[in-house]
């Protein structure tokens, strides 16, 4: 009796694992793009909460300026435009990114300034996420 594996078994064992690698890997790029463009919806969306709320909550202006390498809140004080909140923006994940309106501006009350809708499209490879945002201060997720 004979302790080990032949060659034929081992090279059947080979090839099933390089058909399964070969199936698995264009899966494996998808979910990837899909987990980075949502981290970067939640960054977006989170940016965009903090910066309403903040306004709301101090009686103030906030703005919030969305660019692909930082995401930026910006509070009105005695002096204009104070620096309040930053995060790197969606290019730290490798997500693309293409906004109607770079900067949104809230009001004390949680209202838009300027323009009324906002749309913020985020992209890796086939993955495409959109963002809207409307002059009352509703964020939706598409």
């Amino acid at each position: 009796m004979s302790k080990g594996f032949t060659l034929l078994e081992l090279i059947v064992v080979v090839a099933i694992a390089a058909l399964l690698l070969a199936f698995w890997v264009p899966r494996a790029a998808r979910l990837m793009d899909w987990l980075a463009t949502e981290r970067a919806v939640r960054d977006v969306t989170t940016a965009l909460a903090v910066g309403r709320n903040g306004a709301v909550m101090q009686s103030t202006r906030a703005r919030i300026v969305i660019d692909t390498d930082t995401l930026r809140i910006d509070r009105w004080g005695a002096q204009g435009w104070e620096p309040w909140w930053r995060t790197p923006g969606p290019a730290s994940y490798g997500v693309g990114l293409e906004v109607s309106n770079h900067v949104v501006t809230f009001g004390p009350t949680g209202m838009g300034w300027g323009v009324s809708n906002t749309t913020i499209v985020l992209r890796r490879g086939s993955q495409a996420e959109t963002i809207t945002l409307s002059r009352v201060g509703r964020v939706k997720h598409w």
